[in-house]
């Protein structure tokens, strides 16, 4: 319902978000810079979205879930880094999954588990190994080598890759107007990063970016 490019920068304002709830629910307030940040990121998005203004909510319908996932996912990591002060990586992480696992099953019962062919078993395969072996693998093992800022900024690469792949394979192509605001969310997102005061725990998560220590700084 939306371009690869505009969903993957848009579930990267996760970052903003996580600032955002630490601001209103435990006072935690953040720098001048954030609130830049925070403006960019608004003014960036809706240069992304705004060749679909004047079609309606319809139109937007996929950004809209795209910057819902920003929001839960933020939600997650707040939960996730608050858990870990207390507990260890394996046991949050065991916990959550299962709990996670439970409550998503009934949602997951109506989809459909197992391929058909042979190429949706290798589109399957494919996603396995390339996203999680190997594009995971390769973000845990350059974290551990890495100072986290600079990991950090590795990962703005993501949305950029995301909208190459897309223009690449899917023939997806971003008007101008939405690369400016494609580079504006980049810095924003950047800006709020590094507008964080305090350091938090770092912790292991899933796919989708693969917010570490750089993301909760």
């Amino acid at each position: 319902m939306t371009s690869v490019a505009a969903s993957t920068l848009e579930a990267n304002l996760a970052p903003i978000v996580v600032t955002l709830i630490a601001w209103l629910i435990w006072g935690e307030r953040p720098r001048p810079r954030f609130l830049l940040a925070l403006a960019m990121a608004l003014s960036g998005v809706l240069l992304m979205v705004s060749p679909k203004l004047a079609a309606g909510r319809g139109a937007m319908r996929g950004d809209l879930l795209g910057l819902g996932t920003a929001c839960f996912y933020a939600g997650y990591i707040v939960v996730v880094s608050r858990l870990r002060s207390a507990h260890d990586t394996g046991a949050v992480m065991l916990r959550t999954t299962v709990v996670f696992t439970v409550l998503l099953m009934p949602l997951a019962l109506t989809e459909k588990f197992l391929p058909d062919s042979r190429s949706g078993w290798a589109d399957l395969v494919g996603l396995a190994l390339i996203a999680q072996v190997f594009g995971q693998g390769l973000i845990a093992f350059a974290l551990a080598h890495l100072p986290a800022t600079f990991g950090s900024v590795g990962l703005y690469m993501q949305p950029i890759a995301s909208a190459v792949y897309a223009w690449l394979l899917l023939g997806e192509r971003l008007t101008p107007l939405q690369l400016v605001g494609a580079g504006v969310v980049l810095v924003a997102i950047a800006l709020a990063r590094a507008s964080r005061a305090r350091r938090t725990p770092s912790v292991g998560l899933g796919s989708e970016g693969a917010l570490a220590r750089g993301d909760l700084e």
